[in-house]
């Protein structure tokens, strides 16, 4: 062999390395978006369970929840604090979803829960006097589509205590009520 087959063979070596290494980081650039993905997601969901566990971890939360979103004036003003800081960590993990599944890091149905959760929270009789204020420290665009959905939310859109059956107000006697009694609330 001449050296210039030597260099055609070098280059022709050469160029099928390339071509090796960029197919081998195209597949680890996918691999990585979707470990980043599934990250996400993952984090997202566990920051929702801890959520959703401060009713039962946090001694009379719930009470307070029950009495604020009914009736936010007649909550006291502690209850009121209480309850803001349950509510607002719904709308920011909202705003959290709605930025990740813009970039495409969580799916369409995670995104959608975390949005019904907080415009369930705001359309509620006392949700509705708490979110007059609370969009404000949020970002314009999550308050924009709370405002949007809470506008268009349908009449047969799920009632709060459909979603949160836990913080369903109770009669006198302390029984739940009826579906019909808390669509009329």
């Amino acid at each position: 062999m001449t050296l210039s087959e030597f260099a055609a063979l070098g280059e022709a070596i050469g160029g099928l390395a390339v071509l090796v290494s960029f197919f081998y980081l195209a597949y680890q650039l996918r691999q990585t978006a979707t470990l980043e993905r599934t990250a996400g997601q993952r984090e997202l969901l566990s920051r929702c369970r801890d959520w959703v566990e401060l009713t039962t971890v946090h001694e009379g939360l719930a009470k307070v929840l029950q009495r604020a979103l009914a009736n936010w004036d007649s909550a006291t003003p502690e209850e009121k604090e209480r309850a803001n800081g349950w509510a607002l960590s719904a709308a920011l993990q909202a705003e959290q979803a709605l930025y990740m599944w813009r970039e495409g890091l969580i799916n369409e149905a995670s995104y959608r829960g975390f949005i019904g959760v907080a415009v369930a929270i705001a359309a509620t009789p006392g949700g509705r006097h708490w979110w007059a204020n609370a969009r404000i420290p949020l970002g314009d665009d999550i308050s924009d589509l709370i405002d949007r959905e809470l506008e268009s939310r349908p009449p047969d859109a799920p009632h709060w205590t459909q979603i949160f059956p836990h913080l369903a107000p109770s009669d006198q006697g302390g029984q739940e009520r009826s579906a019909s009694e808390n669509r009329a609330l």
